[in-house]
C-alpha cells in the first residue's frame, strides 16, 4: 500500500480500511529506503482489525534473523496472529548503497535466516551454528508458547525458487509472467520434494502491478513506467529476469533509454516496455479487461495475487481499483 508516495497516513489507512471492508485477505507493506514495514503494519493493525499482515519484503540483508524474529514475534502478539512474513534478499543496488552490506551468498543466507527465525519462534534455546550465522544460549523472551507465523519467501532464480519449496511456506514473486508459472510451481515443487513436504498450503502470491479506469491508455502507460523504472533503474537485476522471460532485447532497449541524461529517455523506456509484457505480468486498462486477467492468474494456479500500484497512481486511480477487482465483485 502507498504509505507515502504523496499520500497522508489518514488517506493510506482510508484505503487499508476500504481494502477490508471489500473482504481483501491481507494488505501488505514493504520497505526500501523510505517507511519500514513493521513499524508501519503495527499502526496499521491498531486500525484495521480483520485484515492480514504482510510484510513485502523485509529484505534478510537489513536485519539479523534474531531481530527480524524478535519484530515478527511482537507484531504478531499485538495484532492477534494475524501476521505473514514476507522475507527476501533484495538486491544488491539497494543493499550494498543504501544498507552498506555486500549482498553475497543469498541462498545460503535465505536457508540460514529461515531455520533460525522458525527456531527463535519454537521457544527453544537458540544454538545455531551456520555458515553465515552462529548463535548460542539465548531464547526469544516473553515467548509462552511455539508461535506459528508463515515465512514468505521472495524469489526469482531457479535455485531461489527451488528453495523457496524446500523452506517456505509461500512464495513472493514480483513481475512474473504468467506463462512461467507452470515452469515456476515444478521448481517449487522440486524443493518440496527435497524436503518431504506437502503443498497443500503453499501460498503463490505475486505482486501484481495494478491500475483499472476507464482510460486504458493512462493507467498501462503508468505499469510500464513502473517496470521501465525496475528493468532500467535498479541495476541488473530486473533486467535479468526479464530476459530470462524471453524479453532479452526489450530490457536492453529499456536499460539503454533509461540511461539517457535527459526526460525523453524515461519516456523512451516506458515506451520500450511492451503489451504483452504489460498482459503477461500484471492488471491493468479497462475494467473488464483487468478482471479477466485477474481471473488467468488464478487459472493459472496463483492462490493470493497482491496488488502492487504503479507510481504516479493517483488516490482515484488506487480507489477505482481497490474497488474493481475486489473479492467481492470478482
Amino acid at each position: 500500500m502507498p504509505l507515502g508516495n504523496g499520500f497522508s497516513r489518514q488517506e493510506t489507512l482510508d484505503f487499508v480500511l476500504r481494502a477490508e471492508e471489500l473482504g481483501y485477505e491481507s494488505i501488505w507493506f514493504g520497505e526500501s529506503w523510505g517507511y519500514d514495514a513493521f513499524t508501519t503494519l503495527a499502526w496499521v493493525a491498531s486500525h484495521a482489525k480483520k485484515i492480514r499482515l504482510g510484510t513485502h519484503i523485509s529484505t534478510i540483508f537489513s536485519r539479523t534473523p534474531a531481530m527480524t524474529a524478535q519484530s515478527a514475534f511482537s507484531l504478531n502478539e499485538i495484532s492477534g496472529g494475524r501476521l505473514t512474513l514476507g522475507i527476501g534478499t533484495s538486491g544488491p543496488l539497494v543493499v550494498e548503497h543504501w544498507h552498506g552490506v555486500k549482498w553475497e551468498s543469498p541462498l545460503v543466507r535465505t536457508r540460514e535466516y529461515v531455520e533460525i527465525i522458525r527456531l527463535a519462534l519454537s521457544g527453544q534455546r537458540v544454538d545455531y551454528d551456520g555458515s553465515l550465522y552462529q548463535l548460542k544460549g539465548f531464547k526469544l523472551r516473553d515467548l509462552v508458547e511455539e508461535v506459528k507465523i508463515p515465512i514468505m519467501v521472495a524469489s526469482i532464480g531457479p535455485k531461489n525458487i527451488e528453495l523457496t519449496g524446500e523452506i517456505a511456506d509461500g512464495w513472493l514473486p514480483i513481475f512474473l509472467k504468467r506463462d512461467a508459472i507452470a515452469q515456476c510451481k515444478e521448481l517449487i515443487r522440486k524443493g518440496a520434494t527435497i524436503a518431504a513436504r506437502d503443498l497443500k498450503d503453499f501460498e503463490i502470491a505475486p505482486s501484481v502491478l495494478a491500475a483499472v479506469s476507464d482510460d486504458a491508455l493512462i493507467t498501462r502507460n503508468m505499469v510500464k513506467a513502473h517496470i521501465a523504472f525496475y528493468v532500467g533503474g535498479m541495476g541488473s537485476f530486473y533486467k535479468n529476469m526479464m530476459s530470462k522471460f524471453g524479453w532479452g532485447s526489450e530490457a536492453e532497449d529499456i536499460r539503454a533509454a533509461w540511461g539517457m541524461p535527459d526526460r525523453k529517455g524515461r519516456v523512451m523506456a516506458r515506451d520500450s516496455v511492451t503489451d504483452e509484457m504489460v498482459d503477461q505480468t500484471s492488471v491493468a486498462g479497462s475494467l473488464q479487461h483487468a478482471k479477466n486477467q485477474l481471473m488467468s492468474l488464478f487459472d493459472a494456479g496463483v492462490t493470493l495475487p497482491i496488488l502492487m500500484f504503479p507510481f504516479g497512481s493517483d488516490k482515484k486511480v488506487i480507489s477505482d481499483t481497490i474497488d474493481i477487482v475486489a473479492p467481492k465483485n470478482i
